[in-house]
């Protein structure tokens, strides 16, 4: 089957080009011929310009929020060459990606899979859903559409209820990444939802060799924080810091949040950690693939949700500790976590084989 897939690919962002090699390659070793369909979203494109047009006419009903915007370009602008080229050249190296397209959608493919990462989250579209990424596109008659592990937050999916209920209908499957998510889906449109695990937790660590490159010898604590918090400002490095000095004075802290590494570096760096303390999403799922150690600390504003919930489906909700926590270090036991993450793999597994050949 020929398989085209939606998804954040161009985000500057390890997470959404992680996952979607990992689904890339999941269905790749299951014969499908598959293709990221090279789609060049409107306010994804804006937003890596030098000045977003649409956060400077969000900014400019105040003169300071508007100055600190622009501000922050400058400063974002500095690094972005080298972190545009990291991402542009894992894209070229590992992502099978069709002719770029925009207006219309190629006309190519049996299957249409639409996922997985933050797609009908507003706050990653400029607060405006987008269409395509709900499906409504031009496709070949006959071809399937399917949504693999969408995810969004709870206020998008209640503020978008008039949307989903004329989109989701459209889907030969669909599936969320979390529980929430999916009841709040089917209760909106009243259609099957399915919860199936991100791309990256489908399938073995040995999906990951391709991209291994050297890194560190020295043992190290690795440090991955998203969505800054002025209210934590440096606490995470504290806690980092805290745990190095634990386990001895050789032992570093190697900070990922605001330096631009190559996307196979990132991943390289997850294996071979000491132990890890991030309060990413995909910070925890490569401390599980991996077998690391890991601490997870909580997120301002709900946007914890994608990850307590992924702790607590695998038994692992200890690893969610608060700041005031000391952290110490040693070995992890994995045997539960692995245990039931096979069980929500096969599942996961289950419902693209399903979605693919219409057993529904």
């Amino acid at each position: 089957m020929r398989i085209g897939i939606l998804t954040f690919h161009r985000a500057h962002n390890y997470g959404a080009v992680l996952q979607c090699y990992a689904l890339q390659e999941t269905l790749k070793r299951m014969g499908h011929d598959v293709q990221v369909i090279d789609y060049r979203q409107p306010w994804i494109e804006d937003f890596y310009n030098l000045f977003c047009r649409n956060m400077i006419r969000r900014n400019a009903s105040s003169a300071s929020r508007l100055f600190g915007y622009l501000k922050s370009s400058m400063k974002k602008w500095i690094l972005a060459p080298s972190k545009a080229s990291n991402f542009r050249d894992f894209r070229g190296d590992f992502l099978n990606l069709s002719l770029p397209c925009q207006d219309a959608i190629p006309q190519l493919y049996d299957c249409y899979v639409i996922g997985s990462d933050q797609l009908w989250s507003l706050h990653c579209l400029g607060g405006v859903q987008d269409k395509v990424y709900m499906g409504d596109f031009e496709r070949p008659a006959g071809s399937r559409l399917v949504g693999y592990a969408i995810s969004a937050d709870m206020k998008s999916v209640q503020t978008s209820a008039s949307l989903l209920a004329a989109a989701v209908p459209g889907f030969d499957a669909l599936s969320m990444r979390e529980k929430e998510v999916a009841d709040a889906v089917a209760s909106i449109t009243g259609c099957p939802c399915e919860i199936c695990l991100d791309p990256t937790l489908l399938t073995d660590a040995s999906l990951w060799n391709p991209l291994m490159t050297p890194v560190e010898k020295e043992e190290y604590v690795l440090m991955y924080e998203v969505r800054w918090n002025p209210q934590t400002k440096g606490l995470l490095r504290k806690k980092a810091e805290e745990l190095a000095a634990a386990i001895g004075p050789h032992c570093k802290v190697i900070d990922l949040s605001r330096v631009d590494r190559p996307v196979t570096e990132f991943v390289s760096l997850f294996r071979n950690a000491s132990h890890v303390v991030t309060t990413s999403f995909h910070g925890i799922v490569f401390s599980i693939i991996f077998g690391v150690p890991f601490y997870a600390f909580p997120l301002w504003g709900g946007y914890d949700l994608r990850y307590t919930e992924l702790l607590r489906s695998v038994g692992a909700e200890d690893r969610l500790v608060s700041f005031d926590t000391g952290l110490k270090p040693g070995p992890m036991d994995f045997s539960t976590v692995k245990e039931k993450l096979a069980v929500r793999q096969a599942e996961s597994m289950k419902f693209i084989e399903r979605s693919l050949a219409n057993e529904q």
